[in-house]
This record gives C-alpha cells, structure tokens and sequence, in this order.
C-alpha cells in the first residue's frame, strides 16, 4: 500500500459516518492521458447506508487554481462516480471553489470537503499545510525550461547534457542539476538503465504550477493595434513577419487552429529573443489591457507545435489554464487530453 493512500484514509476513517474506507484499482498506467472512465484509483467507502466509490484523483503538488480547474473539466466529462482529490495541500479559497463545483477532497493536513449523496457530509478547514523535508532551493526559471523541455521530448533524458541544454536555452550546469533533483525526487528514473519520465502526471503537474512564475517574466508586453478583429491582426502579423524571425501563436489563437472551438479576445504572439523593433514592424502601441500580448520564448523546443505557427500543445494548454476565462479553461483540457503525449 502506497504511504500516500494511508494518509488520507486514516483521516476518512477518523470521519463519524466512515466505518470503512479502503483503496482499489490503482492505476499503473504511465502517461499524463486519461479517458473517460481513468482514475488514479478507487475509494470504497462503508457508511450506514451502504457501500459508495468515488474516483480518486492522486496529485503530489500544492493545489493552485488552474489544477482545480483541470479537476472540475475531467469531473464534468467523468459523471459515474463521484471525484475526491487526494493532495498535499488545499488552501481555503479553492477548498470553497471546489465545493462549488461538486468536488471532495482532502489534504494532507487533515482540511476536506468529503459529501455523500445528501446523507453524510464532513467539512475541515484550517488545518495547517504539513512541512516537508528540507531539499533546497526551489527550480528557478531556467530549470522550469528544462522541466518542460523534457515533458515535450523526453528522448533528451538519454541525449548528451549539451543536447538538452541547448533545447532548453539554458547552461549546462542548470540542465544536469535541473536533472539530478527530478532523479532525487522520483519523476525521473536514475541513469543506471534508460532514463524515462516516471511519473508524468506529477512532473508535467509541476511545470504547470511554474507556468504561473515563469510567465510574467516572458511577457515583452501588451499592446493595442488598429486591426479591426483578431482574425485581420492575425493576418497582418503573419504577413509582416513571414519566416524572418522565429515565432508561433499561443493561447486562444493556437487553441483555435489545434481544436477549432476557442478563440478568445487575446492574442499571444511567442517570438524567439524579440529585438526592440517589433512592436513598430507590427504597428502596435503599448497598453496596460491590449489584447495582443507579446513574449521573449528562448527555448525553441517550444516551437515545435502540432499546427503551423503554433507554440507546443504543452505551453497552449500552460497559458489557456492561466486565463480567467472558464471557455479557455475547457479548451485546455481538451487540448490536453487529445494532444500531449508522454
């Protein structure tokens, strides 16, 4: 039995109404795909009513709104059995916001919203995160390009140091630690056989919860053009700037051309080191709301899209997840499920 499930369940049976829960049908599966009936395992549950299961969703990150919303978009498509997550922490505020979208969970620390048909519920907030172990520094932003270099080609896990590194646009030195501590915490196998992603979920988990901080240091800017939709700018951007430069859409204008069902107001234009003119070929003034957001994308594996002129599924679904917007949301679970393979 994994440590993991004891946790959870010895507070589920700490609950009044719980005589019994245990854990069935874990999954082995290792990829980030799941279909319609996939789950990381099966909670049984005993009450006085009977026998109830809920599909268990297993993540080994601190939960932010954009996994939330990952969560409420596969419960909406997964209706025959309940969802409860198991993670390592829920702060209040999402706590609520999954209740408010049908979700159990419980952390941790001992914080859940745990409800059975309209019989049983339990509700525990406050609880304080539990520490973990000391490992260090966090990854900065380089190390999160290698994350995601490796999430998009993992065959680089066996390539030379050089190799990735040049993928990821970072030194050396950053792609062999980056590397070493993913081997440390169990996502990357050891170098003894093969190397390979072990646990997928979690790795590419991470590097959507890093999106949110390496983002804002990507955005070159956000600017406002005479262009009467974003179809008419799409087309004058594509024309002025041809193969001259490397660059690819991201978020809705990417989503629409991989999916064809979400566009959005915003229009994200990844370029590869942007010198300062860009903006004056584009005709584009700078404004704190402009739909047309530009960023500085060094690492050209990013480039590699499924569609022409699109950054990679796994970097549209990043920046659809990040958007206040839910219609972007679901497009990035769409997105995600049919396009990102590990």
């Amino acid at each position: 039995m994994n440590e993991d499930w004891d946790t959870y369940l010895g507070y589920l049976r700490q609950l009044p109404f719980v005589k019994k829960a245990s854990i069935t049908d874990v999954s082995t599966r290792s990829s980030i795909r799941r279909g319609i009936d996939e789950q990381d395992a099966v909670l049984e549950v005993k009450t006085s009513r009977g026998t109830h299961e809920f599909a268990v969703e297993l993540k080994k990150t601190h939960l932010t709104y954009a996994l939330a919303d990952g969560l409420i978009a596969h419960s909406r498509r997964n209706d025959r059995k309940p969802l409860i997550l198991f993670t390592l922490s829920v702060p209040r505020k999402i706590g609520r916001y999954l209740g408010e979208h049908g979700i159990n969970y419980i952390d941790q620390a001992g914080n859940c919203r745990f409800l059975i048909n309209t019989d049983f519920v339990a509700v525990i907030e406050g609880q304080k995160p539990i520490k973990s172990v000391a490992t260090g520094r966090g990854i900065a932003i380089p190390g999160y390009r290698v994350l995601f270099t490796i999430l998009a080609n993992p065959e680089l896990l066996n390539a030379p140091v050089r190799s990735l590194a040049d993928a990821a646009a970072v030194s050396k030195t950053t792609a062999a630690e980056t590397i070493a501590r993913l081997v440390r915490e169990g996502l990357v196998g050891p170098v003894e056989r093969q190397r390979r992603i072990m646990d997928p979920k979690s790795l590419l988990d991470r590097w959507m919860i890093g999106y949110e901080t390496v983002r804002p240091r990507m955005i070159v800017g956000r600017y406002r053009t005479q262009d009467a939709n974003p179809a008419a700018l799409e087309e004058r951007v594509e024309k002025e700037l041809g193969e001259s430069i490397l660059w690819a859409w991201g978020g809705g204008a990417a989503a629409m051309r991989i999916s064809k069902h979400y566009r959005g107001e915003e229009t994200v234009l990844h370029v590869c080191n942007p010198d300062n003119d860009l903006p004056r070929r584009l005709r584009a003034l700078p404004a704190n709301d402009g739909p047309l957001i530009i960023q500085n994308t060094p690492n050209k594996t990013a480039f590699e899209g499924i569609a022409p002129h699109t950054v990679h599924p796994l970097l549209v679904t990043a920046e659809l997840m990040a958007s206040a917007d839910p219609r972007a949301r679901e497009a990035a679970f769409e997105i995600r499920e049919g396009h990102i393979k590990i």
